[in-house]
């Protein structure tokens, strides 16, 4: 996916290079819009983005982190559109781009904390010892594959011992309707939970049909299949209620460091593509190991 100039952001110390000092950046006790029109006029000059291209972010959150808080900032050309996350110091000294991580720290732990399994959809207990977090796209080939190894081979060996946790990350540069397909399955999820896994996975089984000129209609009539309620869920389509939920996944998967689906977090442990089942279950056996 080609990124849009917010690449150049500077990385955090030995992740990639030397951090870039912004003292006087933001005045004392500054409101949230005030920060932000400072943050961004710094970025646009810093980087040279052109007025053509759209500059916003969103408003300042803590994080697992305490000398930092995150935004997310987006760039918009009119033809292309990125998110990027942004940490930015407490004192208002650095930005820093991308994942953000304690050097001293476990890098698995900083993974898990990063990931939020709360209101979202999911497969097995959340009392089991190991959690597999998945990052995919509805009209991705090989996701389909992994929806496969998962469904007839990994839940069914570990039953309660494994808790799935699904996430969106529609491929918008490549994929023309991926990011409908990934509104809809959280659709799916605000209207019945129950159903979220089984419209996946009737998606996956009908992935060569849909196409982006009649993707709507398409889903619609893959998720009347899956036993979804083909009223409502074409009404929260149409309204993109659940399109927040969707850039929420995204975003999460861009301060990962996700680049390709799919790719999926077992405990913190990654892995990127659909490997043999074979593969994952090793995986899986270790760190059920190391949870005893």
């Amino acid at each position: 996916m080609r990124r849009l100039p917010i690449q150049h952001f500077v990385i955090l110390g030995l992740m990639t290079a030397v951090l870039v000092g912004v003292r006087s950046l933001i005045a004392q006790a500054p409101t949230q819009q005030a920060t932000r029109d400072k943050i961004i006029k710094y970025i646009r000059e810093r980087f040279s983005i052109p007025a053509a291209v759209k500059v916003t972010m969103t408003d300042l959150r803590e994080t697992a982190y305490p000398d930092f808080l995150v935004t997310t900032v987006t760039l918009d050309d009119g033809k292309d559109k990125r998110t990027q996350p942004l940490f930015v110091s407490k004192n208002m000294r650095y930005l820093v781009e991308g994942s953000l991580f304690n050097l001293g720290g476990d890098p698995r732990a900083d993974i898990v904390r990063l990931i939020s399994t709360k209101d979202q959809p999911t497969q097995g207990p959340a009392s089991a010892p190991v959690t597999l977090v998945e990052y995919s796209d509805l009209e991705c080939p090989v996701c389909a594959r992994m929806q496969e190894e998962l469904e007839t081979e990994i839940v069914p060996k570990y039953g309660d011992k494994l808790r799935v946790v699904f996430k969106e990350f529609p491929l918008v540069a490549i994929h023309d309707w991926a990011l409908t397909a990934a509104i809809a399955a959280q659709c799916t999820y605000q209207l019945e939970p129950s159903k979220y896994v089984d419209f996946r996975t009737a998606v996956y089984k009908n992935q060569t049909s849909i196409n982006g000129d009649h993707a709507r209609d398409l889903l619609l009539h893959v998720a009347a299949e899956a036993g979804v309620d083909n009223m409502k869920l074409a009404a929260c389509i149409d309204a993109k209620e659940s399109l927040p939920r969707v850039e929420a996944n995204m975003q999460e998967a861009d301060a990962l460091g996700v680049g390709q689906t799919p790719t999926i977090f077992i405990n913190g442990k990654t892995l990127v593509g659909a490997p043999p089942a074979a593969d994952v279950e090793k995986i899986i056996d270790e760190v059920m190991h190391e949870s005893k």
